[in-house]
């Protein structure tokens, strides 16, 4: 019974579509794939479709297969177009809080257009006198839905991708990690890429997160392994990357939705290619989520940090000062680099707890 109502919402919707997109081959109007659809067929509807349209209910994030593909369309979908590509249905209603955390970036709560599914679910709808009479409830939540689609197709399509398994893909909709993911990306030398003048060897290694920490008499700690540190004591789970590693996904904005924060050495700025890469990501154009902020790492009172200073000072202040202005004044400050340090824990944790606040209360702004 239910699933014959799944096949008539997909039905109508379908056959509302094809008034307002035109139809260039039978079936290019969309898949219905429930939990037990074809593996194969339903990875290469995934990989070539616009809009997700997930119909929710408790039932649905309970289902493994629904959470593997959520993840494989979300690989698809960039960080700050989820809203534009994930289109949810209500089929019946979900509290907030058994809405899994790994998927809050779509906002389910907020009424769509004051659409009747939001209130009661799409699945009493049908059960109208007549739900198919326009005006209805149901047609209303359809049209909507439609039109809704039709406006992504045509201004903000979404590139086919191969997607080379769905179940072997993560399920979206497993228990949550108890602490908070946290992003750490460091942007530094290697000793295989440095800037002239900088000297490698008790500075880098042969990766970035290798980067000594530049502060402190101690030179057999990584700056990595202390902000592991730190971040642990605040309560996060930190995940930490070089720069290099993630970079395309970085400035595409494709990485799965986290706080996170780039930590720069200033010497970086220094090699033109990264300069503009930070350049890039730091752009308002570029609109990325506020949750995703980035931290200069400067010591100066090494010598060499000494004798370039003005031209380090001149690389940070080219390329950040405009996005540093934008932030509150005691991010500002602990991320600019500026202050002893001896500080660098307490401004690490400034920024660090800056980024997870915004990421935790994104929805309610």
């Amino acid at each position: 019974m239910e699933r014959d109502l799944f096949l008539t919402f997909f039905d109508d919707l379908t056959q509302r579509l094809s008034t307002l997109l035109p139809r260039q081959w039978p079936g290019d109007l969309g898949y219905a794939a429930d939990a037990e659809a074809p593996e194969q067929p339903t990875l290469r509807a995934l990989s070539v479709c616009h809009v997700f349209v997930p119909l929710i209910s408790p039932q649905y994030f309970s289902t493994r297969r629904c959470g593997l593909e959520w993840s494989a369309f979300r690989q698809r979908v960039g960080a700050r177009d989820v809203a534009l590509h994930f289109v949810p249905v209500t089929w019946a209603p979900v509290e907030p809080a058994n809405i899994p955390p790994a998927v809050l970036e779509v906002d389910f709560n907020t009424p769509r257009g004051g659409r009747a599914d939001t209130v009661d679910g799409l699945y009493p709808l049908m059960f109208d006198e007549d739900p198919k009479r326009r005006g209805s409830p149901y047609d209303l939540v359809v049209d909507d839905v439609a039109r809704t689609i039709s406006r992504v197709v045509r201004d903000h399509p979404l590139p086919a991708r191969t997607l080379p398994s769905l179940l072997g893909q993560q399920n979206a909709f497993r228990a949550a990690r108890t602490r908070l993911v946290l992003r750490i990306v460091v942007l530094a030398p290697t000793r295989e890429r440095s800037p002239e003048g900088r000297t490698a060897d008790g500075h880098y290694g042969d990766a970035q997160t290798d980067w000594v920490a530049p502060y402190g008499d101690r030179r057999d700690r990584t700056l990595a392994a202390d902000v592991r540190t730190i971040a642990d004591h605040l309560g996060y789970a930190p995940e930490i990357v070089g720069f290099d590693d993630v970079a395309p996904a970085l400035l595409a904005g494709t990485l799965p939705s986290a706080p996170t924060v780039l930590l720069i050495d200033n010497w970086a700025l220094l090699d033109t290619a990264w300069r503009d890469q930070v350049a890039a990501y730091v752009d308002p154009a570029a609109k990325r989520p506020a949750w995703e902020t980035f931290m200069v790492v400067r010591d100066d009172s090494d010598p060499e940090t000494g004798q370039r200073g003005a031209e380090l000072r001149a690389a940070v202040d080219g390329t950040l000062s405009a996005s540093l202005q934008t932030l509150q004044t005691n991010v500002q400050h602990a991320a600019s680099g500026d202050g002893p340090r001896e500080r660098f824990p307490s401004h690490f944790s400034t920024v660090a707890e800056f980024a997870a606040g915004l990421f935790r209360f994104r929805g309610s702004r």
